[in-house]
């Protein structure tokens, strides 16, 4: 029997920091051999005062996928709140090819509602609602990111057969779907 290999992945923070060391924290990640390189979707800090300074992610994580050789990169993880699930599809595919192939796209259901509230978007009426947004979105960004239409006609989202080209460099970016709750997100993972 063999045993799986252990996979270090370093999660730095976007927020009270500058660019220039957090360029330097992800680059000596992947020199280091980390598997992962992973930072926050938030736009308020999430740890200490929210009124602080903070370092937008997905802008993070290309510059990222530009200043590294082989680490994988994702957020930890993607506010499915804040943008539609076509764009974000189009975006992972995107990061996809600026890291030659390293992307990792992780999405959850979002919980911080001062972040919601002042940069407008839809907080809902809680979790429930939050994680029914998540569950619409999911198979969307899945299809988009297998080369098929993107189509939603929920309550929430509405696409109309969103093409994503060019294809995503990997043939399956892996999607980590992160949350709390096991009733919920754990069926979220297995769909």
């Amino acid at each position: 029997m063999t045993t799986p290999p252990l996979r270090l992945g370093a999660l730095c923070w976007n927020q009270y920091t500058d660019w220039p060391p957090l360029l330097a924290a992800g680059q000596r990640a992947d020199r280091l051999g980390y598997d992962t390189l992973w930072t926050w979707d938030h736009l308020y800090p999430v740890v200490g005062s929210s009124r602080g300074p903070i370092l937008e992610p997905w802008v993070v994580i290309s510059a990222w996928a530009q200043a590294t050789a082989r680490v994988r990169i994702g957020l930890m993880v993607g506010a499915n709140t804040f943008r539609e699930p076509t764009l974000v599809a189009k975006m992972a595919t995107t990061l996809d090819h600026v890291s030659g192939g390293r992307a990792i796209l992780g999405l959850g259901a979002a919980w911080f509602e001062e972040e919601h509230t002042t940069y407008g978007f839809p907080f809902g009426s809680g979790a429930p609602e939050r994680l029914r947004w998540l569950r619409e979105a999911l198979p969307v960004v899945r299809a988009m990111l297998r080369g098929e239409p993107g189509t939603a006609a929920g309550s929430r989202y509405h696409a109309r057969a969103a093409r994503n080209e060019p294809p995503p460099v990997q043939a399956r970016i892996p999607l980590l779907v992160g949350g709390g709750g096991e009733r919920v997100t754990l069926r979220l993972v297995a769909q």
